[in-house]
Protein backbone atom coordinates (compact mmCIF):
# COMPACT_ATOMS: atom_id res chain seq x y z
CA UNK A 1 0.00 0.00 0.00
CA UNK A 2 1.00 3.60 -0.21
CA UNK A 3 0.14 5.92 2.58
CA UNK A 4 -2.23 8.86 2.46
CA UNK A 5 -2.80 10.48 5.80
CA UNK A 6 -6.19 11.08 7.32
CA UNK A 7 -6.28 14.68 8.51
CA UNK A 8 -8.21 15.59 11.61
CA UNK A 9 -8.75 19.17 12.69
CA UNK A 10 -9.69 20.45 16.09
CA UNK A 11 -13.19 21.60 17.04
CA UNK A 12 -14.59 24.90 15.89
CA UNK A 13 -17.81 26.49 16.99
CA UNK A 14 -20.79 28.14 15.31
CA UNK A 15 -23.69 29.81 17.14
CA UNK A 16 -25.88 26.82 16.35
CA UNK A 17 -23.73 23.82 17.01
CA UNK A 18 -20.13 22.82 17.69
CA UNK A 19 -18.81 20.71 14.84
CA UNK A 20 -15.20 19.66 14.88
CA UNK A 21 -13.84 18.52 11.57
CA UNK A 22 -12.65 15.62 13.72
CA UNK A 23 -15.99 14.10 12.75
CA UNK A 24 -14.71 13.69 9.22
CA UNK A 25 -12.80 10.45 8.83
CA UNK A 26 -11.24 10.32 5.38
CA UNK A 27 -10.38 6.97 3.86
CA UNK A 28 -6.68 6.43 3.28
CA UNK A 29 -5.74 7.40 -0.24
CA UNK A 30 -2.08 6.65 -0.29
CA UNK A 31 -0.68 5.16 2.81
CA UNK A 32 2.76 3.96 1.88
CA UNK A 33 3.20 6.42 -0.94
CA UNK A 34 5.04 6.18 -4.24
CA UNK A 35 6.12 8.49 -7.02
CA UNK A 36 7.34 8.03 -10.51
CA UNK A 37 9.50 9.14 -13.34
CA UNK A 38 10.74 6.83 -16.02
CA UNK A 39 13.68 4.47 -15.59
CA UNK A 40 16.04 4.72 -18.59
CA UNK A 41 15.54 1.81 -20.94
CA UNK A 42 18.29 -0.73 -20.62
CA UNK A 43 19.59 -3.17 -23.20
CA UNK A 44 16.52 -5.35 -22.73
CA UNK A 45 15.96 -8.50 -20.69
CA UNK A 46 18.92 -10.85 -20.30
CA UNK A 47 18.48 -14.53 -21.12
CA UNK A 48 17.34 -16.40 -18.01
CA UNK A 49 20.62 -18.34 -17.86
CA UNK A 50 22.84 -15.24 -18.10
CA UNK A 51 25.00 -14.41 -15.08
CA UNK A 52 23.71 -11.86 -12.63
CA UNK A 53 24.69 -8.28 -13.42
CA UNK A 54 23.72 -6.90 -10.03
CA UNK A 55 26.39 -4.32 -9.04
CA UNK A 56 27.94 -4.74 -5.62
CA UNK A 57 30.17 -1.66 -5.42
CA UNK A 58 33.12 -3.92 -4.80
CA UNK A 59 35.71 -1.63 -6.37
CA UNK A 60 35.66 1.02 -3.67
CA UNK A 61 33.69 -0.74 -0.97
CA UNK A 62 29.99 -0.47 -0.23
CA UNK A 63 28.50 2.98 -0.67
CA UNK A 64 26.45 4.58 2.06
CA UNK A 65 22.70 4.85 1.61
CA UNK A 66 22.90 8.60 1.00
CA UNK A 67 25.65 8.12 -1.59
CA UNK A 68 23.52 5.59 -3.41
CA UNK A 69 20.45 7.79 -3.35
CA UNK A 70 22.38 10.55 -5.06
CA UNK A 71 22.23 8.45 -8.24
CA UNK A 72 19.13 7.58 -10.32
CA UNK A 73 19.84 3.83 -10.22
CA UNK A 74 22.11 1.77 -7.97
CA UNK A 75 22.51 -1.55 -6.20
CA UNK A 76 18.90 -1.73 -5.09
CA UNK A 77 19.18 -4.83 -2.84
CA UNK A 78 22.10 -3.34 -0.89
CA UNK A 79 20.31 -0.01 -0.56
CA UNK A 80 17.21 -1.75 0.81
CA UNK A 81 19.31 -3.47 3.46
CA UNK A 82 21.08 -0.22 4.37
CA UNK A 83 17.67 1.46 4.69
CA UNK A 84 16.56 -1.29 7.06
CA UNK A 85 19.78 -1.14 9.06
CA UNK A 86 19.40 2.62 9.48
CA UNK A 87 15.70 2.97 10.27
CA UNK A 88 14.30 -0.32 11.51
CA UNK A 89 15.88 -0.46 15.02
CA UNK A 90 14.72 2.99 16.19
CA UNK A 91 11.29 2.54 14.64
CA UNK A 92 10.72 -0.96 16.00
CA UNK A 93 12.40 -0.21 19.30
CA UNK A 94 14.71 -3.19 19.07
CA UNK A 95 18.04 -4.22 17.62
CA UNK A 96 18.17 -7.19 15.28
CA UNK A 97 20.77 -9.88 15.76
CA UNK A 98 20.44 -11.53 12.37
CA UNK A 99 23.13 -11.94 9.72
CA UNK A 100 24.87 -8.92 8.25
CA UNK A 101 24.31 -7.24 4.93
CA UNK A 102 26.91 -9.23 3.01
CA UNK A 103 25.47 -12.55 4.15
CA UNK A 104 21.99 -11.41 3.17
CA UNK A 105 23.20 -10.33 -0.25
CA UNK A 106 24.77 -13.74 -0.77
CA UNK A 107 21.42 -15.31 0.07
CA UNK A 108 19.72 -12.95 -2.40
CA UNK A 109 22.18 -14.08 -5.08
CA UNK A 110 21.37 -17.71 -4.31
CA UNK A 111 17.66 -16.96 -4.66
CA UNK A 112 18.33 -15.29 -8.03
CA UNK A 113 20.28 -18.34 -9.23
CA UNK A 114 17.39 -20.61 -8.26
CA UNK A 115 14.92 -18.40 -10.10
CA UNK A 116 17.16 -18.21 -13.17
CA UNK A 117 17.40 -21.99 -13.26
CA UNK A 118 13.62 -22.36 -12.98
CA UNK A 119 13.12 -19.92 -15.87
CA UNK A 120 15.16 -22.03 -18.30
CA UNK A 121 12.25 -24.33 -19.01
CA UNK A 122 9.95 -21.45 -20.02
CA UNK A 123 9.39 -20.48 -23.66
CA UNK A 124 7.03 -17.49 -23.32
CA UNK A 125 6.57 -14.37 -21.25
CA UNK A 126 3.41 -15.75 -19.68
CA UNK A 127 5.27 -18.84 -18.54
CA UNK A 128 8.09 -16.74 -17.13
CA UNK A 129 5.62 -14.61 -15.19
CA UNK A 130 4.02 -17.77 -13.81
CA UNK A 131 7.45 -18.99 -12.69
CA UNK A 132 8.20 -15.63 -11.06
CA UNK A 133 4.87 -15.71 -9.23
CA UNK A 134 5.54 -19.24 -8.01
CA UNK A 135 8.98 -18.18 -6.82
CA UNK A 136 7.77 -15.14 -4.85
CA UNK A 137 4.64 -16.64 -3.33
CA UNK A 138 5.67 -20.31 -3.33
CA UNK A 139 9.40 -20.65 -2.68
CA UNK A 140 9.68 -17.41 -0.68
CA UNK A 141 6.18 -17.86 0.76
CA UNK A 142 5.33 -14.16 0.67
CA UNK A 143 1.77 -13.10 1.45
CA UNK A 144 -0.14 -9.87 1.89
CA UNK A 145 -0.44 -9.00 5.59
CA UNK A 146 -4.22 -8.66 5.91
CA UNK A 147 -3.79 -7.77 9.60
CA UNK A 148 -2.08 -4.51 8.58
CA UNK A 149 -4.24 -3.06 5.79
CA UNK A 150 -3.27 0.54 6.61
CA UNK A 151 0.48 -0.03 6.85
CA UNK A 152 0.92 0.71 10.54
CA UNK A 153 3.32 -2.17 11.26
CA UNK A 154 6.99 -1.29 10.66
CA UNK A 155 7.70 -4.98 9.97
CA UNK A 156 5.99 -4.54 6.60
CA UNK A 157 8.12 -1.57 5.48
CA UNK A 158 11.56 -3.16 5.52
CA UNK A 159 12.47 -5.66 2.80
CA UNK A 160 14.58 -8.03 4.87
CA UNK A 161 11.92 -8.14 7.59
CA UNK A 162 9.30 -8.99 4.98
CA UNK A 163 11.44 -11.85 3.65
CA UNK A 164 11.94 -13.12 7.18
CA UNK A 165 8.31 -12.80 8.27
CA UNK A 166 6.94 -13.89 4.87
CA UNK A 167 4.36 -11.15 4.79
CA UNK A 168 4.26 -7.56 3.66
CA UNK A 169 2.20 -4.96 1.81
CA UNK A 170 2.11 -3.86 -1.80
CA UNK A 171 5.41 -1.99 -1.92
CA UNK A 172 7.58 -4.59 -0.23
CA UNK A 173 5.87 -7.53 -1.95
CA UNK A 174 6.51 -5.80 -5.26
CA UNK A 175 10.16 -5.35 -4.30
CA UNK A 176 10.54 -9.14 -4.21
CA UNK A 177 9.41 -9.27 -7.84
CA UNK A 178 11.74 -6.42 -8.77
CA UNK A 179 14.87 -7.47 -6.87
CA UNK A 180 14.85 -11.14 -7.81
CA UNK A 181 13.17 -10.77 -11.20
CA UNK A 182 15.70 -8.22 -12.43
CA UNK A 183 18.61 -10.30 -11.05
CA UNK A 184 17.28 -13.26 -13.06
CA UNK A 185 17.16 -11.23 -16.28
CA UNK A 186 13.47 -10.33 -16.39
CA UNK A 187 12.04 -6.93 -17.35
CA UNK A 188 10.28 -6.11 -14.08
CA UNK A 189 9.66 -2.57 -12.87
CA UNK A 190 7.69 -0.92 -10.10
CA UNK A 191 4.87 1.52 -10.83
CA UNK A 192 2.53 3.49 -8.63
CA UNK A 193 -1.21 3.96 -8.78
CA UNK A 194 -3.09 6.03 -6.21
CA UNK A 195 -2.58 4.62 -2.69
CA UNK A 196 -0.97 1.56 -4.18
CA UNK A 197 2.11 0.01 -5.77
CA UNK A 198 2.22 -2.71 -8.44
CA UNK A 199 4.68 -4.32 -10.85
CA UNK A 200 4.89 -3.97 -14.62
CA UNK A 201 6.14 -7.16 -16.29
CA UNK A 202 7.23 -6.99 -19.93
CA UNK A 203 8.34 -9.86 -22.18
CA UNK A 204 7.55 -11.43 -25.56
CA UNK A 205 5.15 -13.99 -26.93
CA UNK A 206 6.64 -17.13 -28.54
CA UNK A 207 6.15 -15.48 -31.96
CA UNK A 208 8.18 -12.46 -30.86
CA UNK A 209 5.30 -10.05 -30.27
CA UNK A 210 5.72 -7.78 -27.22
CA UNK A 211 3.57 -8.65 -24.23
CA UNK A 212 3.22 -6.89 -20.89
CA UNK A 213 0.92 -6.81 -17.91
CA UNK A 214 0.59 -5.28 -14.48
CA UNK A 215 1.01 -7.65 -11.55
CA UNK A 216 -1.08 -7.26 -8.39
CA UNK A 217 1.35 -8.55 -5.79
CA UNK A 218 -1.16 -8.41 -2.91
CA UNK A 219 -3.26 -11.12 -4.60
CA UNK A 220 -0.55 -13.68 -5.31
CA UNK A 221 0.60 -11.95 -8.49
CA UNK A 222 -2.74 -11.75 -10.28
CA UNK A 223 -2.27 -10.11 -13.72
CA UNK A 224 -4.22 -6.91 -14.37
CA UNK A 225 -4.32 -4.39 -17.17
CA UNK A 226 -4.06 -0.62 -17.00
CA UNK A 227 -7.81 -0.10 -17.40
CA UNK A 228 -8.47 -1.93 -14.13
CA UNK A 229 -6.52 0.68 -12.17
CA UNK A 230 -7.85 3.60 -14.22
CA UNK A 231 -11.41 2.53 -13.45
CA UNK A 232 -10.74 1.83 -9.78
CA UNK A 233 -8.79 4.98 -8.89
CA UNK A 234 -9.88 7.51 -11.55
CA UNK A 235 -6.60 9.40 -11.55
CA UNK A 236 -6.05 12.07 -14.18
CA UNK A 237 -4.10 11.88 -17.41
CA UNK A 238 -2.00 14.78 -16.12
CA UNK A 239 -0.76 12.55 -13.31
CA UNK A 240 0.55 10.02 -15.83
CA UNK A 241 2.09 12.74 -17.98
CA UNK A 242 3.80 14.14 -14.87
CA UNK A 243 5.19 10.71 -14.01
CA UNK A 244 3.13 10.11 -10.89
CA UNK A 245 1.24 6.95 -11.88
CA UNK A 246 1.64 3.99 -14.26
CA UNK A 247 5.18 5.06 -15.19
CA UNK A 248 8.18 2.81 -14.43
CA UNK A 249 10.09 3.95 -11.37
CA UNK A 250 13.78 4.56 -10.97
CA UNK A 251 15.52 3.21 -7.89
CA UNK A 252 15.45 6.70 -6.35
CA UNK A 253 11.71 6.94 -6.91
CA UNK A 254 11.16 3.58 -5.27
CA UNK A 255 12.93 5.00 -2.24
CA UNK A 256 10.69 8.04 -2.49
CA UNK A 257 7.85 5.64 -1.79
CA UNK A 258 9.70 4.03 1.12
CA UNK A 259 10.47 7.42 2.70
CA UNK A 260 6.83 8.46 2.28
CA UNK A 261 5.75 5.37 4.18
CA UNK A 262 8.45 5.85 6.80
CA UNK A 263 7.20 9.40 7.32
CA UNK A 264 3.67 8.09 7.80
CA UNK A 265 4.79 5.72 10.55
CA UNK A 266 6.72 8.49 12.31
CA UNK A 267 3.70 10.78 12.00
CA UNK A 268 1.47 8.15 13.61
CA UNK A 269 3.82 8.14 16.59
CA UNK A 270 3.41 11.88 17.05
CA UNK A 271 6.76 13.15 15.79
CA UNK A 272 5.42 15.55 13.18
CA UNK A 273 8.69 17.44 12.68
CA UNK A 274 10.55 14.22 11.83
CA UNK A 275 7.67 13.20 9.56
CA UNK A 276 8.06 16.43 7.58
CA UNK A 277 11.79 15.77 7.19
CA UNK A 278 11.09 12.30 5.80
CA UNK A 279 8.43 13.70 3.46
CA UNK A 280 11.01 16.26 2.31
CA UNK A 281 13.31 13.36 1.47
CA UNK A 282 10.53 11.47 -0.32
CA UNK A 283 9.76 14.48 -2.51
CA UNK A 284 13.45 15.15 -3.18
CA UNK A 285 13.81 11.58 -4.45
CA UNK A 286 10.53 11.59 -6.38
CA UNK A 287 9.29 15.11 -7.19
CA UNK A 288 6.17 13.77 -8.94
CA UNK A 289 4.97 12.00 -5.79
CA UNK A 290 1.76 13.95 -5.30
CA UNK A 291 0.81 11.70 -2.39
CA UNK A 292 3.92 12.69 -0.44
CA UNK A 293 3.14 16.36 -1.17
CA UNK A 294 -0.40 15.89 0.12
CA UNK A 295 0.80 14.00 3.19
CA UNK A 296 3.35 16.69 4.02
CA UNK A 297 0.61 19.28 3.73
CA UNK A 298 -1.55 17.36 6.22
CA UNK A 299 1.29 17.21 8.74
CA UNK A 300 2.22 20.84 8.20
CA UNK A 301 -1.34 21.79 9.09
CA UNK A 302 -0.94 19.96 12.38
CA UNK A 303 2.19 22.04 12.97
CA UNK A 304 0.23 25.23 12.27
CA UNK A 305 2.04 25.84 8.98
CA UNK A 306 -1.05 26.58 6.90
CA UNK A 307 0.70 28.63 4.23
CA UNK A 308 3.20 25.85 3.55
CA UNK A 309 0.41 23.25 3.66
CA UNK A 310 -1.56 25.18 1.03
CA UNK A 311 1.50 25.19 -1.24
CA UNK A 312 1.78 21.41 -0.88
CA UNK A 313 -1.91 20.87 -1.65
CA UNK A 314 -1.67 23.16 -4.69
CA UNK A 315 1.40 21.30 -5.96
CA UNK A 316 -0.26 17.90 -5.49
CA UNK A 317 -3.36 19.01 -7.41
CA UNK A 318 -1.27 20.34 -10.27
CA UNK A 319 0.12 16.82 -10.67
CA UNK A 320 -3.17 14.93 -10.25
CA UNK A 321 -6.22 17.04 -11.01
CA UNK A 322 -8.44 14.18 -9.79
CA UNK A 323 -6.87 13.95 -6.30
CA UNK A 324 -10.14 14.04 -4.36
CA UNK A 325 -8.64 13.72 -0.87
CA UNK A 326 -6.45 16.71 -1.64
CA UNK A 327 -9.46 18.77 -2.78
CA UNK A 328 -11.11 17.97 0.55
CA UNK A 329 -8.01 18.89 2.56
CA UNK A 330 -7.63 22.17 0.70
CA UNK A 331 -11.34 22.90 1.11
CA UNK A 332 -11.04 22.50 4.88
CA UNK A 333 -7.98 24.72 5.04
CA UNK A 334 -9.64 27.43 2.94
CA UNK A 335 -12.89 27.25 4.91
CA UNK A 336 -11.10 27.63 8.23
CA UNK A 337 -9.14 30.55 6.77
CA UNK A 338 -12.39 32.34 5.93
CA UNK A 339 -12.18 31.64 2.17
CA UNK A 340 -15.57 29.95 2.07
CA UNK A 341 -16.31 30.53 -1.62
CA UNK A 342 -13.07 28.88 -2.70
CA UNK A 343 -13.59 26.13 -0.14
CA UNK A 344 -17.01 25.39 -1.60
CA UNK A 345 -15.50 25.25 -5.08
CA UNK A 346 -13.02 22.59 -3.99
CA UNK A 347 -15.73 20.66 -2.17
CA UNK A 348 -17.97 20.82 -5.23
CA UNK A 349 -15.15 19.47 -7.38
CA UNK A 350 -14.66 16.56 -4.96
CA UNK A 351 -18.39 15.80 -4.91
CA UNK A 352 -18.58 15.81 -8.70
CA UNK A 353 -15.56 13.58 -9.13
CA UNK A 354 -16.56 11.00 -6.50
CA UNK A 355 -20.33 11.10 -5.88
CA UNK A 356 -20.02 7.52 -4.62
CA UNK A 357 -17.70 8.47 -1.73
CA UNK A 358 -19.11 9.40 1.68
CA UNK A 359 -16.24 11.76 2.58
CA UNK A 360 -17.20 14.69 0.29
CA UNK A 361 -20.79 14.47 1.48
CA UNK A 362 -19.57 14.41 5.08
CA UNK A 363 -17.54 17.57 4.64
CA UNK A 364 -20.50 19.22 2.93
CA UNK A 365 -22.67 18.35 5.95
CA UNK A 366 -20.07 19.77 8.32
CA UNK A 367 -19.84 23.03 6.37
CA UNK A 368 -23.64 23.34 6.42
CA UNK A 369 -23.74 22.73 10.17
CA UNK A 370 -20.96 25.23 10.84
CA UNK A 371 -22.88 27.79 8.75
CA UNK A 372 -25.97 27.20 10.89
CA UNK A 373 -28.11 25.47 8.25
CA UNK A 374 -28.95 22.52 10.48
CA UNK A 375 -31.84 21.13 8.45
CA UNK A 376 -29.67 20.91 5.34
CA UNK A 377 -26.82 19.51 7.43
CA UNK A 378 -29.06 16.79 8.84
CA UNK A 379 -30.13 15.79 5.33
CA UNK A 380 -26.50 15.73 4.22
CA UNK A 381 -25.43 13.51 7.14
CA UNK A 382 -28.23 11.12 6.24
CA UNK A 383 -26.98 11.10 2.65
CA UNK A 384 -23.57 10.03 3.96
CA UNK A 385 -25.20 7.03 5.63
CA UNK A 386 -27.16 6.23 2.50
CA UNK A 387 -23.85 5.98 0.62
CA UNK A 388 -22.02 4.13 3.39
CA UNK A 389 -24.17 2.73 6.24
CA UNK A 390 -21.01 1.96 8.20
CA UNK A 391 -19.79 5.57 8.31
CA UNK A 392 -20.17 6.07 12.05
CA UNK A 393 -18.78 9.60 12.07
CA UNK A 394 -22.05 10.70 10.47
CA UNK A 395 -24.06 9.08 13.28
CA UNK A 396 -21.99 10.83 15.92
CA UNK A 397 -22.36 14.11 14.05
CA UNK A 398 -26.13 13.62 13.92
CA UNK A 399 -26.13 12.98 17.67
CA UNK A 400 -24.22 16.23 18.21
CA UNK A 401 -26.59 18.11 15.94
CA UNK A 402 -29.75 16.78 17.62
CA UNK A 403 -28.40 17.50 21.08
CA UNK A 404 -27.68 21.10 20.07
CA UNK A 405 -31.35 21.41 19.13
CA UNK A 406 -32.52 19.95 22.43
CA UNK A 407 -33.54 16.59 20.92
CA UNK A 408 -31.76 14.50 23.54
CA UNK A 409 -33.72 11.31 22.89
CA UNK A 410 -32.91 11.48 19.17
CA UNK A 411 -29.26 12.21 19.98
CA UNK A 412 -29.10 9.17 22.26
CA UNK A 413 -30.59 7.02 19.50
CA UNK A 414 -27.81 8.00 17.07
CA UNK A 415 -25.16 7.35 19.71
CA UNK A 416 -26.61 3.91 20.39
CA UNK A 417 -26.60 3.13 16.67
CA UNK A 418 -22.98 4.25 16.43
CA UNK A 419 -22.06 1.90 19.27
CA UNK A 420 -23.74 -1.03 17.55
CA UNK A 421 -21.86 -0.60 14.28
Amino acid sequence: MTRVLTPAAGPTTTPAVAFGLRALVLAAALAAGCAAQSRPAGPGPRPPDAPSETPRNTASGPATLDEMLAKPDFDLPRALLLFSEKYYPPLAGKVTHDTGIEAKLERFDAYARDLRAALRRDTSGRQRLRTLREFVHGKLGLRFDAADPNGHDPENLFFDRVLQNRRGYCVTLSLAYIVFGQAAGLDVKGVRVPTHFVVRFADKEPDGRPWETLVETTTQGEPQDDTYYWAKHRFSTTSVEAGAYLVPLSDREIFGTLYNNLAGLVHLRGDHEAAVRFYDRAIELAPANCEALYNRGVVRRKLGQDREALKDFNAALRIDTNFVHCYLARARLLYESGEKVQAREDLGEAMRKRPDWPEPQMLNAIFLAKDGDLDAARAAFLKVLAIDPGFNAARLALAELERSRGNHAEAAKWEREAGRQ
